[in-house]
Formats: structure tokens, C-alpha cells, sequence
């Protein structure tokens, strides 16, 4: 019949990944790991000194900006 195709190939593969696929990955595990480092220094600087979570707050903010920092320097954001 007139119109009638056959199906399509499915195609081989995605194909190579592209080089920015992992960017918003790497934004985040870098967001993730600043807030857990730094938080987690200042829950040990809290131990230290006595106090209940005030070191551990700040240092997760810390870590947040320089989380920032490492996505606008690296990633060019």
C-alpha cells in the first residue's frame, strides 16, 4: 500500500556522552561535600568547646560558600 514504511532502525547507542553531561552532578557533590566537611569540623570544634551546634551551623555555611566558590571557579558558571 501506498504510504506504508517499513519500521526504523533503533539506533546503535546513545553515542559518546557529552563533555558537560556531569556538570550538574559535580555542582552538587561539590555543594554536598563543602556542607559536610565544613559542618562536620565544626561539630568537632563544638566538642572541643562545649557548645551544641553553633561551630556546626557555621561551618556548614562555610562549606555552602565554598561550594559556591568551587562551582563558579571550576565550572565557569
Amino acid at each position: 500500500m501506498a504510504g506504508q514504511e517499513p519500521p526504523k532502525k533503533p539506533p546503535e547507542g546513545d553515542g559518546p556522552p557529552t563533555p558537560d553531561m556531569g556538570m550538574g552532578m559535580t555542582a552538587l557533590s561539590y555543594l554536598i561535600a563543602g556542607m559536610l566537611v565544613w559542618g562536620g569540623i565544626g561539630w568537632l570544634v563544638d566538642h572541643w568547646v562545649g557548645t551544641t551546634g553553633i561551630f556546626a551551623g557555621i561551618g556548614a555555611v562555610v562549606g555552602t560558600g565554598a561550594g559556591i566558590y568551587l562551582i563558579v571557579r571550576r565550572l565557569g558558571a
